[in-house]
């Protein structure tokens, strides 16, 4: 894992013809198609920016101008998007070539009809950018399937042959998204196929790795043929409901240090990272909650607060780790500004901030848990039917 190493862009494959679909593309591409009430893409789109992407990159071709019309130079969850036209099919490498003069020197790469449940930034960590080309994640399989098996060193993670036969094997299976340096460019020539012209090029000069997400196979879908397209809508339903971690901030994440927002004064919790990306990849939402009258009390502004909160999600997601959302409340009863006296109901002890994360998110609240260092901390997550665990700064967390 390299030292604050991140990854800020998404690349999507959204190109293909979907000739397995023919009733259900035949006025749209499969991304484009309704799943659970919105485009199966946009599904996508939350995924990634919950992560922390910001930037995305579709690479579209059969009926490109639909993606064009819709999210070209738009923003979508934080997302700023540009659509790229391969003008003509170029199959998944040729893709990616076509958009070399926009990408970044590494990124994240996936399939526009899949969908895999997994702590993204996870993968991004366990990406070593001076042996790999690109690391894919595997999901296991106990059971024959169509898609690509894979035979992986188990000790080093090495992809050592790739098996293009479907329904042939039971093992591991490409889940289809990846993290790619630049540098592969070089192996593609104008119109290929990544899996049957690039990777084995890539087995060869030991460039191609996996990491294998053990017993996730439920938490992957393809949505490439109509037996699985039409499980598409209970499956984004059941992934999308989860439990979440509710964090207060100032001596449970960072010491409390009092109205705390330079970076030099955030001195992290020892376990901070382990912990909340052990939340990240048993698939919880986090959320921190915490009241920052600061704002109010004019010592600070908004503005100053979101950097610092950006700043630190950037140091979690270089851990592997990350945060769905920061939640705060800058009111004061008495402040200057008038706008920072109204809106008391979201300052701790009251709930505020945890019923609008609720009705933001799809939470499972009886599986979820409040992790907080004080009394008001117990007495908002007690209103808000929270399991309630108490922290100290300075002893390490139990989970």
């Amino acid at each position: 894992m390299q030292k604050d190493f991140q990854i800020k862009q998404a690349v999507i494959l959204a190109g293909g013809l979907g000739s397995r679909l023919r009733k259900i593309t035949k006025e749209k591409p499969k991304a484009l198609v309704k799943v659970f009430n919105k485009p199966f893409i946009e599904h996508l789109f939350f995924n990634l920016s919950r992560h922390g992407f910001d930037k995305l990159l579709i690479l579209c071709s059969y009926k490109s101008l639909l993606f064009f019309k819709k999210y070209h130079k738009k923003k979508y969850y934080n997302l700023e998007i540009l659509c790229i036209n391969e003008s003509s099919p170029k199959g998944t490498g040729g893709a990616l070539k076509n958009a070399k003069k926009f990408l970044d020197r590494f990124f994240l790469l996936c399939n526009g009809d899949t969908y895999f449940d997994i702590n993204l930034n996870d993968l991004s960590s366990n990406f070593d950018k001076k042996k790999m080309l690109l690391l894919l994640a595997a999901t296991s399989s106990e059971r024959k399937n169509r898609f690509t098996n894979l035979n992986i060193n188990k000790k080093n993670g090495l992809v050592k042959n790739i098996n293009l036969r479907t329904s042939s094997q039971i093992g591991y299976v490409n889940a289809g998204y990846y993290i790619c340096s630049k540098k592969i460019l070089s192996f593609i020539k104008k119109e290929c196929s990544l899996e049957k012209n690039v990777f084995p090029l890539l087995i060869k000069l030991n460039k191609l790795y996996a990491k294998v997400y053990t017993n996730s196979f439920k938490k992957f879908l393809d949505i490439g043929v109509p037996k699985d397209f039409y499980k598409a809508n209970n499956f984004i339903n059941k992934i999308l409901f989860k439990p979440a971690i509710f964090l207060d901030r100032d001596g449970v994440i960072n010491k409390d240090l009092g109205y705390v927002i330079k970076k030099k004064d955030i001195i992290w919790k020892r376990d901070i990272f382990k912990f909340i990306k052990y939340y990240n990849d048993k698939g919880y939402y986090v959320f921190v909650i915490t009241n920052q009258s600061g704002i109010g009390r004019g010592f600070y502004s908004e503005e100053e607060l979101l950097d610092l909160h950006y700043w630190m999600n950037s140091k979690l997601r270089s851990k592997g780790a990350h945060v769905d959302k920061f939640y705060y409340a800058p009111y004061f009863k008495d402040s200057i500004n008038l706008k920072y006296r109204k809106g008391y109901k979201f300052r701790k002890p009251n709930t505020g901030m945890i019923d609008l994360a609720l009705k933001e998110w799809n939470v499972n609240l009886k599986k979820s848990k409040f992790f907080g260092d004080c009394e008001i901390d117990r007495i908002v997550a007690q209103s808000s039917n929270l399991n309630f665990e108490f922290v100290k700064f300075n002893k390490n967390f139990k989970y």
